[in-house]
């Protein structure tokens, strides 16, 4: 693999992981499953967080690997 793929599939990774996990985040928060988000104390950050990064690893793993994949898949194609 080029270190232009490898580029291109951090970028896509981390835009992806994050377009994925702060709406779904935030629908967690608001939707309120069982009262673990907040409550009458306020928010509990730390299941906030434990919910952004438990949405935002896996999809941004799966996107980096594939955009590079494919990137690099793509661009030896078209030099070769």
């Amino acid at each position: 693999m080029r270190a232009r793929s490898w580029y291109v599939g951090v970028i896509a990774g981390l835009l992806t992981g994050l377009l994925v996990s702060i709406p779904v985040t935030i629908a967690d928060w608001r939707l309120n499953p069982s009262g673990i988000f907040h409550d009458d104390q306020g928010t509990n950050w730390a299941i906030v967080a434990d919910t952004a990064f438990s949405w935002f690893w896996p999809v941004a793993l799966t996107a980096f690997a594939v955009t590079g994949l494919v990137h690099s898949w793509v661009s030896r194609t078209r030099t070769g």
